[in-house]
């Protein structure tokens, strides 16, 4: 038998996913999670239509904390896996 290696994925970069979704809020949060990108761009459109300032933060703040969260765990995975 021959050892054979697969080649592994790349792993995500933490500070990458948090300056993405800094600056570019639910939208920055896609490159971490496509799921959660798309739920928080949908909560999003629905918060940013109201007046109030304090729940668009909220959003702009979950956003952040969700992508580096899901990037730690996207590369925990890549890392068990290999």
């Amino acid at each position: 038998m021959s050892d054979i290696q697969l080649p592994r994925l790349p792993l995500k970069s933490v500070a990458g996913a948090l300056w993405f979704s800094v600056l570019l809020g639910p939208v920055g949060l896609l490159y971490a999670s496509s799921l959660g990108g798309i739920v928080m761009i949908f909560l999003a459109t629905v918060v940013f239509s109201a007046k109030y300032l304090m729940p668009k933060i909220l959003v702009w703040l979950i956003s952040s904390i969700w992508s580096v969260m899901a990037t730690n765990r996207y590369n925990n995975k890549i890392v068990k896996a290999g």
